[in-house]
C-alpha cells in the first residue's frame, strides 16, 4: 500500500471516528494504532550487548497516535533480539502484571487525560515497585508541559524566549499594561499551536486571564479540559517568520524548519515543512539544553530574532515523527552524528529517533551510567568551542 492511499485511509479512519464520538456519543475509546515502519527506508539500529549480560524482559505498551512510537520500538527490539511482550497497562491488574519485567517501556498517547494516566504508573513502578521504565517519571514531567519546562529551561541559564506565567489574576491586573505587546498566549498542554493566539493589547490580555480565572475555566479544544487559574504568555519574536526544529537521539541529531500560512504566525502545526540544512548555532542550543535537561531525545523548537539570536519557544522529551527522513543537506536525505572532537558527521542514513532513543537509553541506564554517557558523547564535543560541519559523501 502506497503512502498516498495511507493517507486518504487514515483521514476516512479519523472521519469515521469523530461522527462516533462527537455526534452519536459513543465512548471515547483510543486503541493503539499500527502502521508499516518497514515501508520507509529507515535504518536498523543496532545495540552492542555484551554476550555476557543478560537483556531484560520488557513489557512493551502500545499508544494510539496517529503516527504510533510502540511499532518503531517494537522493530528495534526485534532486530535486537530483546525479549519482550505487550503490557496491557489500561486493566486494573495492571501493577501485578507489570512485576513481571525488568523494563516497561511505555508509548504516551497524546492528551492530558492518557498522560496523567501514564504518570501515575510510572511513578508507582519507579518509586514503590523498584522497576525501570523508559521514559522516567522526571522525563515524563516535562512531556506535553510548557510551564515546568519554562521553569526548567530558565533554571538552566538557557536561551529561552522571555515567558511570563501567573496563577495570580491579581498580579495579572497589575502588569497588563506594563508589557510590551503583542504578546503569545498558550496553554501548557497542547501541540500543533492549538490555542495558541496573539495578544495585540492589555484588553485582549485581560480578557483572556478573566475567562481563565473564572469559576468554569476558558475553553479548550479538548472539551473536558479548561484552561483554569493560570496564564502562559511568550514574548512574540520578530524575525524571519520561521521556526525551526532541531531533534536530538543520542549523538544523532535531525531537523527541519517549519513556515506559517499566509497572515499567520503560527508556524507549528501549519503543514509547512522545509527541510534544509541546520544552523549550527541552533544545534548548539539544542546540544545544550539536551544536556542539561534531555535524556534518550529531544526535540527544541527555536525562533531567531531579528538580530540573529536564537531562542527556545518549547522543548519536548518525546520526537514523533512520520518519516524517518527529517533532514536534508543539499537535497540529500541524511543524520549528523556528533563525534567526540565537535565534528557534526553528516551521513546518508535516516532513523526513527524511537530507535535511537531507546539504544541510548539502554546504554545510559544498563551498560554505563546516564552521566557518563554524557560526558563521554556530549561534553566532549561541547568543550572544544566552535562545533564544525562535515559532509561525509561526494557532492
Amino acid at each position: 500500500m502506497n503512502l498516498t492511499i495511507v493517507k486518504r485511509c487514515d483521514v476516512l479512519k479519523r472521519l469515521k471516528k469523530f461522527a462516533s464520538i462527537r455526534v452519536l456519543g459513543y465512548p471515547d475509546i483510543r486503541r493503539p494504532e499500527e502502521d508499516n515502519v518497514e515501508i520507509h527506508s529507515a535504518s536498523i539500529v543496532k545495540a552492542e550487548w555484551p554476550k555476557a549480560m543478560r537483556k531484560p524482559f520488557i513489557g512493551l505498551t502500545r499508544d494510539s497516535n496517529a503516527n504510533p512510537y510502540w511499532t518503531k520500538y517494537r522493530r528495534f527490539l526485534e532486530n535486537n533480539n530483546f525479549d519482550f511482550e505487550i503490557f496491557e497497562y489500561h486493566r486494573s491488574d495492571w501493577c501485578e502484571r507489570a512485576k513481571e519485567y525488568d523494563l516497561v517501556i511505555w508509548s504516551p498517547s497524546s492528551g492530558p487525560a492518557e498522560l496523567e494516566e501514564v504518570k501515575r504508573k510510572i511513578y508507582i513502578l519507579e518509586q514503590k515497585c523498584g522497576k525501570k521504565c523508559f521514559p522516567d517519571y522526571e522525563t515524563l514531567l516535562l512531556c506535553d508541559d510548557k510551564v515546568i519546562s519554562t521553569y526548567c529551561l530558565e533554571m538552566c541559564d538557557l536561551p529561552v524566549a522571555e515567558t511570563f506565567i501567573s496563577n495570580s489574576f491579581t498580579e495579572i491586573e497589575e502588569k497588563k499594561k506594563n508589557f510590551r505587546y503583542p504578546l503569545v498566549s498558550k496553554l501548557f498542554h497542547g501541540a500543533s499551536s492549538r490555542e495558541v493566539s496573539l495578544v495585540n493589547n492589555p484588553e485582549e490580555l485581560f480578557s483572556i486571564a478573566r475567562k481563565a480565572f473564572s469559576f468554569h475555566g476558558r475553553k479548550t479544544h479538548n472539551p473536558y479540559f479548561r484552561q483554569k487559574n493560570y496564564i502562559y504568555f511568550q514574548r512574540f519574536i520578530e524575525g524571519d517568520g520561521l521556526d525551526v526544529r532541531v531533534n536530538i537521539a543520542g549523538n544523532a541529531i535531525t531537523g527541519y524548519f517549519r513556515k506559517p500560512k499566509g497572515g499567520d504566525f503560527r508556524a507549528s502545526g501549519s503543514g509547512i515543512v522545509i527541510k534544509e540544512d541546520l544552523p549550527i548555532e541552533a544545534i548548539e542550543i539544542a546540544l545544550r539544553t539536551y544536556r542539561k535537561l534531555g535524556k534518550a531525545m529531544l526535540g527544541v523548537d527555536m525562533m531567531k530574532d531579528t538580530t540573529g539570536r536564537y531562542w527556545i519557544i518549547e522543548i519536548s522529551p518525546f520526537i514523533g515523527v512520520r518519516t524517518p527522513t527529517q533532514l536534508k543537506v543539499n537535497g540529500v536525505p541524511g543524520t549528523y552524528f556528533l563525534l567526540e572532537d565537535g565534528t557534526l558527521d553528516f551521513r546518508i542514513e535516516s532513523y526513527w529517533p524511537q530507535e535511537l532513543a531507546l539504544k541510548v537509553f539502554l546504554e545510559q541506564n544498563y551498560l554505563t551510567t546516564e552521566e557518563e554517557w554524557k560526558k563521554k558523547h556530549i561534553d566532549s564535543a561541547l568543550s572544544k568551542g566552535t562545533l564544525r560541519k562535515r559532509i561525509s559523501y561526494s557532492q
